[in-house]
């Protein structure tokens, strides 16, 4: 029984059923997989609701095992328990694989409903190709990672060497009793989930964020080189290409086993769907020779398109720029807004959304014939509904990222001027400070003008803006030294200080029991005290990511 040509194969990589396949008519064998993995992925959820648990009724319980303490501990030196969750998982990806990735990751769960709902609503979302777009987590993974060591070198920092800290010390002990010390907002939390596992899986793909935003994927991946556990092939392969249909990451597996006898791609995250789609058993999970620099066929088959078949980009080189054009000042602003608040994978994929959607509205503008996963958005006789919602989705997400821009401002020009503010308190270390003594008081002005803008403009209450605001009322109305101010805003943590500053910022603008605040600014100023007073300790950390 022949097997299909190359083109067939990449045209079954775009989805597309080939004609005269061998193998066409049989029945591939049900997925028994998946319900594996969906209960190991729902697994996740229940631990982690499991912790939450424990910690409300122990009071004290393991910090959460956030990926991103990675950054704590390469850019301070501080052993967190998020870094050693990392190091196990990295190790694990070297020696098995990938199957932290499509087995334990929370967010792959999300990514894996959305597109079961989808698929349940008759939608199949497609994953499409990007020159530019590929590129976003190897950068992500260098701003968070190597972007802070340049810094260090270039200032002429040194590495301040590993060590452990315990809860007293703040946010980067083992056990803690300040379980969210680390965690985002809520709000933020849910914007994360929505975007990353849902909004993105329509536009991007079913695993659009582990392609196009997740840093930690591209460390994960290049452990998988190393790996000698591999998607394996015996002898009996008829390259019918079931295989590669089933597989949710794009991967050529029945032309990359045909041509090393294993699956090469770093991309695979060894979910182990193709190997309950073949449909003559011969695709398993076993030892083989670590794929290590082999470059695989899917990547050749994305840089030189032959036989005639059209490039397996999805985007021309000008929309690739015009994306470039729109994603990297969209994502700048995003994570630079809101005192870097929302994760950088969550700006990526905002960044890559917003991208998305100009070029897309420009196809709409200029195209007769324009449809998005199996959804028309404009024909010849004119626009439908769906192209009307994708341009104002569209404009919505420019207005986003230009908000976010015009209070990035406001943030970088207060923060400005409260470094203005503080050389001034380290020149004077003794007596009371008041507004007028500080330079006339024309640097204070500007940074409680400027911060208070972006409190307004926030759309996430972030701690950090709101203790800045706290401890420039107390300056402003004359409550703290400058002594007791240069400690607070320098994020040294005294109790006697913090005690003081809440009985004299909570008394004087209307915090007391019963006691109305007199005007609508002093009830602003005793908002921003409340905040401030009750998340000191992030004046501390390193941006989240």
């Amino acid at each position: 029984m022949a097997g299909p040509s190359k083109k067939q194969g990449k045209q079954r990589a775009r989805g597309v059923a080939t004609a005269g396949a061998a193998g066409e008519g049989q029945a591939a064998r049900p997925r028994n997989y998946g319900r594996w993995r969906a209960l190991s992925l729902l697994t996740v959820y229940l631990l982690m609701a499991a912790h939450v648990i424990h910690w409300k009724l122990a009071g004290r319980t393991l910090a959460p095992l956030e990926l991103h303490e990675v950054m704590f501990t390469l850019e301070l030196g501080i052993v967190t328990a998020g870094f050693l969750f990392m190091a196990a998982a990295f190790l694990s990806a070297a020696i098995f694989g990938r199957f932290f990735c499509s087995w334990g990751c929370h967010i792959l769960a999300l990514e894996d409903a959305c597109a079961w709902l989808l698929g349940r609503m008759g939608i199949e979302p497609k994953p499409f190709r990007s020159r530019f777009l590929r590129l976003v987590p190897s950068v992500a993974l260098i701003y968070m990672f190597v972007w802070p060591h340049v810094k260090r070198i270039t200032s002429g920092g040194s590495f301040p060497g590993f060590r452990i800290q315990t809860d007293a010390e703040g946010w980067a002990s083992f056990a803690t009793s300040d379980f969210w010390r680390n965690l985002p907002p809520v709000s933020v939390a849910l914007l994360t989930f929505a975007v990353c596992g849902f909004a993105v899986v329509y536009f991007l793909g079913s695993r659009g964020f582990c392609a196009y935003g997740c840093p930690y994927g591209v460390l994960f991946g290049l452990a998988d080189r190393l790996a000698p556990g591999r998607i394996v092939v015996a002898e009996g392969c008829a390259a019918c290409g079931h295989c590669t249909d089933a597989c949710q990451s794009g991967v050529l597996v029945h032309e990359e086993t045909q041509a090393h006898g294993r699956v090469v791609d770093s991309a695979c995250l060894k979910d182990l769907d193709c190997v309950a789609a073949c449909p003559s058993g011969v695709l398993s999970y076993g030892r083989a020779r670590p794929a290590g620099l082999l470059r695989s066929l899917r990547r050749e088959a994305a840089a030189a398109a032959d036989d005639g078949l059209p490039s397996t980009y999805a985007f021309s080189p000008a929309e690739d720029l015009a994306m470039a054009a729109v994603f990297v000042p969209a994502t700048g602003f995003l994570a630079g807004a809101h005192f870097s608040l929302l994760p950088v994978p969550l700006c990526a994929v905002l960044g890559a959304l917003c991208a998305w959607l100009t070029v897309m509205c420009v196809r709409l503008l200029r195209g007769q014939d324009v449809a998005v996963g199996g959804v028309l958005l404009k024909r010849s006789s004119g626009m439908t509904g769906a192209g009307a919602a994708l341009i104002v989705a569209a404009c919505l997400a420019t207005a986003g990222w230009v908000h976010s821009a015009a209070l990035w401002r406001d943030e970088l020009a207060g923060s400005r001027a409260l470094g203005e503010v503080q050389r001034t308190l380290e020149s004077t270390p003794q007596g009371t400070v008041a507004a007028a003594s500080l330079e006339r008081g024309i640097a204070l002005e500007m940074a409680l003008r400027r911060l208070e803008r972006a409190s307004r403009l926030s759309l996430f209450a972030a701690p950090q803006l709101h203790w800045q605001l706290a401890c420039l009322h107390g300056l402003s109305g004359g409550q703290l030294d400058g002594a007791t101010a240069r400690r607070l805003l320098n994020g040294e943590r005294g109790d006697q200080d913090r005690v003081l500053l809440e009985k004299r910022l909570h008394g004087e603008y209307g915090g007391q029991q019963g006691t109305a605040p007199s005007s609508e600014g002093d009830a602003q100023r005793a908002i921003h005290a409340r905040a401030g007073l009750a998340h000191l300790r992030q004046i501390t950390r390193p941006s989240r990511s």
